[in-house]
């Protein structure tokens, strides 16, 4: 519950814009293209305008995977950008990030995305 109207106006609208950029992000738009239309964040990073949903990045203290194995999979209405993929031991797993994470400053292309082995069948 909100104590004020302008408080859950806000809220909507931060939902409403996360909406939009999901949409965006699914259609292949990179987060410069989606921040110019949904204005999520004050800028975007330099190493991040052109990341589509097809990059990928290394999160080595997820499941201890050095490899580029999560991909973005949506933005929150926090403007957060959840990862998921699948590294390595026990399959799927992910998480959000703020856009200035320093786990988003060495974007892979979609070339380099890794897949467990043992979880292959469920990813493709």
């Amino acid at each position: 519950m909100f104590s004020l109207e302008e408080w859950c106006l806000e809220h909507e609208e931060s939902h409403r814009k996360s909406e939009k950029a999901n949409e965006m992000l699914s259609g292949g738009k990179t987060l410069e293209e989606i921040n110019n239309e949904c204005h999520l964040w004050s800028e975007v990073p330099d190493y991040l305008k052109n990341v589509t949903k097809d990059n990928c990045f290394v999160v080595s203290y997820w499941q201890c995977c050095d490899k580029p194995a999560y991909r973005i999979v949506s933005i929150t209405h926090k403007g957060r950008l959840e990862l998921w993929g699948c590294g390595s031991w026990n399959g799927y797993y992910g998480g959000e990030f703020k856009i200035g994470n320093d786990n988003l400053k060495d974007p892979r292309p979609k070339e380099e995305l890794f897949v467990d082995p043992r979880y292959e069948e469920l990813y493709w």
